[in-house]
């Protein structure tokens, strides 16, 4: 039998936040080191997408400064595929073989685990203009006049508000009946409500039925619709660039041949980006080329690590790390060459990966979510994953899925840190009997009961029962093939 092998390293780790740069709690730690922090992985000039799709700025291991504030931390021995795939739909999430959890009830800036399901995906104007500007460039070698709009970051938002604020201000005081308040019963329509109107007016006027304009206009809309394999099978041989897109197995003979230049390129990403002073090769080997993944294949599709490589006329621009499980394309990392920014990468990769998904889709139908790590509703960097629709994020409290646009509303009226339960009717899984969980001890895989009887000195270990239980809780009950590691449990180890 394969198991799935974590060893428990902390609960509720408080630390500095890498989103907010808050710190909660007297032990809060200071250092530059940071590990489970989101890096900005998508960073480009002109992109609608500043961060990436990450939990590690690979920098280095330091425990003591986790992302998020509190978080949930275990080491990743191994992994079996079913067990991985669950664990990340329970919220969990991996830099290399490090295993985090936030806890989004007491953390600064909560965060939601976001995904897509591939079979509903449809592209925004945003999203077809990348692949046009792309194809464009590998066609006639013209760079894109602008790329994708990246959002505003809070600072410029807020002092743009401010100025708005002051100049309403000094107009009323030079003239204060320049503005007149509209009358109480007078209601205030959105511009799409006033459009609305005069489309049903004029429909009225013509004797048609609004709804069945409405249906031919979606029809249309559904069959001029274009898929982001459209723009692949644009390519031609007489293009001036040739782009190949690889996704090649962590550990191949393929992956080894190209590994200086793809952490060469790593290092250029980090300088450039980041700021990163010297970028370690062990660093970068630890959290985006090892893997605890098990590899399987089924129906044509190979399961566990990968990186996926973007070659423009056979050099390394691009490098995405993902996982490719029973049901999803996990996708963890993205870095680039600097240079080729004004290509959009961010969200062409994200493209990319997603119409990977639908190849994968295609050949094992259960595989049809595309997951892109953690949503953070208070951080504007992060809002770019929601614009690839229709996405859910999981609730904390339930472990279902939720529709991002009723979530938003949601997330939009909480206060305190944020935290919100978007299925507060649903129910918590049950969590297992402690008892009949495995874990490992000197004898072996073995219920926690047998466990206790072979060392005695764990029976009265409370802490060691409290930090079991907070496990099985945020584990729950559908997780096969599970053994936990626990030090108190493995006293000559």
């Amino acid at each position: 039998m394969d198991w799935t092998i974590l060893e428990f390293m902390c609960t509720n780790n408080r630390s500095s936040c890498g989103y907010c740069k808050d710190v909660r709690g007297p032990d809060a730690p200071s250092s530059s080191e940071k590990v489970g922090e989101e890096a900005e992985g998508e960073e480009t000039s002109g992109e609608e997408q500043p961060e990436g799709r990450i939990q590690s700025s690979v920098t280095g291991f330091n425990l003591k400064t986790a992302l998020g504030s509190v978080r949930l931390a275990m080491h990743l021995h191994r992994a079996q595929l079913e067990c991985f795939n669950r664990l990340e739909e329970l919220g969990w999430s991996t830099s290399g073989k490090y295993l985090y959890k936030p806890n989004n009830k007491v953390t600064c800036c909560p965060q939601y685990t976001i995904r897509l399901d591939v079979t509903r995906f449809k592209m925004s104007r945003s999203q077809k203009r990348a692949m046009r500007q792309m194809n464009e460039f590998l066609a006639t070698d013209k760079r894109p006049v602008c790329g994708i709009k990246e959002e505003d970051p809070v600072e410029k938002k807020e002092e743009q508000a401010a100025l708005s604020k002051t100049s309403d201000k000094k107009c009323n005081l030079a003239s204060p009946d320049a503005k007149r308040a509209k009358p109480a019963d007078r209601p205030v329509l959105k511009k799409k409500e006033i459009r609305r109107a005069k489309f049903e007016e004029k429909c009225r006027k013509r004797n048609v039925d609004p709804e069945a304009i409405r249906a031919e206009r979606r029809q249309k809309d559904a069959d001029r619709q274009r898929t982001v394999r459209s723009y692949i099978d644009e390519a031609r041989p007489d293009w001036k660039h040739k782009l190949e897109v690889q996704l090649v197995t962590v550990g191949s003979p393929e992956y080894e041949q190209r590994l200086d230049e793809s952490f060469e390129l790593y290092k250029k990403y980090q300088k450039t980006i980041h700021k990163d002073k010297e970028p370690r090769l062990p660093g970068w080997r630890k959290f985006l080329c090892d893997s605890p993944l098990l590899r399987d294949t089924k129906a044509g599709v190979n399961f566990g690590a990968f990186h996926m490589w973007y070659l423009l006329d056979d050099k390394l621009i691009a490098v995405g790390i993902v996982d490719v499980l029973p049901r999803c394309l996990s996708a963890k990392y993205m870095y680039y060459d600097p240079d080729y920014s004004f290509l959009s990468l961010g969200t062409y990769t994200a493209l990319r990966e997603i119409e990977q998904t639908q190849q994968f889709h295609a050949k094992w139908p259960p595989l049809k979510y595309y997951y892109m790590g953690f949503y953070i509703h208070s951080c504007p960097k992060m809002r770019y994953k929601a614009k690839f629709r229709p996405s859910e994020l999981l609730c904390d409290k339930s472990f279902e899925w939720a529709d991002y646009e009723a979530c938003r509303e949601l997330l939009d009226k909480a206060e305190d840190n944020g935290y919100v339960e978007f299925c507060p009717n649903s129910d918590r899984p049950i969590p297992p009997r402690l008892e009949n969980m495995y874990v490992m001890a000197p004898g072996g895989i073995q219920t926690f009961a047998s466990a206790l009887e072979e060392v005695p000195s764990a029976v009265d270990d409370q802490e060691l029962r409290r930090n079991f239980e907070y496990l099985a809780d945020l584990v729950g009950p559908n997780v096969p093939n599970l053994v936990f590691y626990f030090s108190a449990l493995n006293p000559d180890d």
